[in-house]
């Protein structure tokens, strides 16, 4: 098979990870395949912020949690399943993975939500090819309006909060699961 399509097709979700630490090196690779990755008209509007500290990714995602419960509850039609997980102590929303890596873009971005998604795909798709898990953490949006998060990160105000991504060795063995055949919904020729 193709390696590029055979990286795609078993790169999973990864929510248990060993705590071994990822290098230095490594983390930027990744960090520089995420930013080459296309993005409206060139901007490269772009920038990352990473956290390795386990008290303050733990911080992180008590705020993140809060946040999301908050808007929960506030739903007409809020998702009890969500806030059973949120609302237990020990739910980690970064699933206590060694890295966490934050995407933001600076308002010079075009087409923010696309680049920082592409981004982000690239980011996973290279860890996967180097024997990393990831997972893409929508929880962690909250944080995008956190003052506290943002002073911390050093992320200027003017700069947009698109995506989190955790980033470590696996514990174990994720296995891929089936996907359901791809729905085409039209195909003009």
């Amino acid at each position: 098979m193709n390696p590029v399509l055979e990286n795609i097709n078993t790169r999973v979700s990864v929510r248990e990870y060993t705590q071994e630490k990822v290098p230095e090196e490594t983390v930027r690779e990744l960090l520089k395949a995420g930013f080459r990755g296309p993005n409206a008209m060139n901007r490269q509007a772009l920038a990352f912020a990473v956290v390795e500290n386990k008290e303050k990714a733990k911080e992180y995602s008590d705020r993140a949690k809060d946040l999301r419960l908050d808007g929960e509850k506030m739903k007409c039609d809020p998702n009890q399943h969500v806030i059973d997980m949120l609302s237990r102590e020990d739910y980690n929303i970064f699933f206590n993975s060694p890295i966490q890596i934050f995407i933001f873009a600076s308002p010079e971005a075009v087409e923010p939500v696309e680049d920082g998604s592409i981004a982000a795909e690239n980011i996973m798709l290279a860890a996967h090819s180097m024997g990393l898990g990831t997972c893409y953490v929508g929880f962690a949006q909250g944080l995008g309006r956190d003052t506290v998060f943002r002073k911390d990160l050093g992320v200027p105000d003017d700069y947009t909060y698109l995506a989190a991504i955790t980033l470590g060795r696996p514990s174990g063995n994720t296995p891929v699961k089936p996907r359901k055949e791809v729905p085409v919904l039209g195909w003009i020729r």
